[in-house]
């Protein structure tokens, strides 16, 4: 499956937010999306996200 992330590069020329698309193989321990989103993390440690929603769990 393919994902889009929205990136901001503040080193970039002209430092605006681009899309980065990521192509995943979900698996069956991906049945929510910060799953997925952990998984692209994994990939691109350039990737920065937060996950306090799963502190309500």
């Amino acid at each position: 499956m393919k994902f889009l992330a929205c990136r901001f590069d503040p080193e970039a020329d002209n430092a605006k937010p681009g899309l980065k698309d990521h192509d995943i193989a979900l698996e069956p321990t991906h049945q929510m999306l910060l799953n997925v989103m952990l998984r692209i993390k994994q990939q691109d440690g350039t990737l920065s996200l937060r996950k306090s929603c799963r502190h309500g769990v």
